[in-house]
């Protein structure tokens, strides 16, 4: 208990004495946080971020990012998949726009199961970003959701097999 207290009053001056800090300040203390795997502290900071500097230069970088660590370090899906959908809409135009757009189907169908989700934000992605360098991958997925690895690696070998690539020994 006392632990928590420590980190929450702790949290709470870190993020007190962020709170007259410029966007390239905060941007630093978010690397900090990141360099130790403090999730917690990399969230609140990228959060003041978008909150203070909604037009700043990181914003963009923060939006993002708050995806990517609810996504891989705090395990929150739904979130994750929040934050990137607001990355897309705030930034349609932006380089990783299509990576975010992607990632979205990516954990519909890899973390939430949630092969229907997946199927659109896949469809989605192709429909707009038909030539980035992910979309064979997306094409990839759409053909193979709500198949096990297994299936998926049969059919691949199937392929191989009937395209020659692949032969069986021959007996003496």
């Amino acid at each position: 208990m006392k632990l928590m207290v420590s980190f929450i009053v702790c949290s709470s001056l870190f993020l007190f004495g962020c709170s007259k800090m410029t966007d390239d300040e905060l941007w630093q203390k978010v690397e900090q946080s990141r360099a130790t795997g403090n999730f917690d502290s990399t969230i609140q900071v990228c959060q003041m971020v978008v909150r203070e500097y909604p037009n700043g230069q990181k914003a963009s970088a923060a939006l993002y990012l708050l995806g990517e660590t609810y996504q891989n370090g705090k395990h929150d899906y739904h979130t994750a998949i929040n934050y990137y959908q607001a990355f897309v809409k705030k930034y349609p135009d932006l380089n990783s726009t299509p990576v975010a757009m992607f990632i979205i189907g990516f954990i519909y169908n890899n973390n939430l199961q949630k092969i229907d989700s997946a199927r659109i934000a896949y469809q989605e992605f192709v429909t707009k970003f038909p030539n980035h360098e992910l979309a064979s991958s997306a094409k990839f997925e759409l053909e193979n959701l709500g198949k096990n690895p297994d299936e998926i690696i049969g059919t691949n070998k199937d392929v191989a097999v009937k395209g020659g690539k692949s032969k069986s020994p021959k007996k003496k």
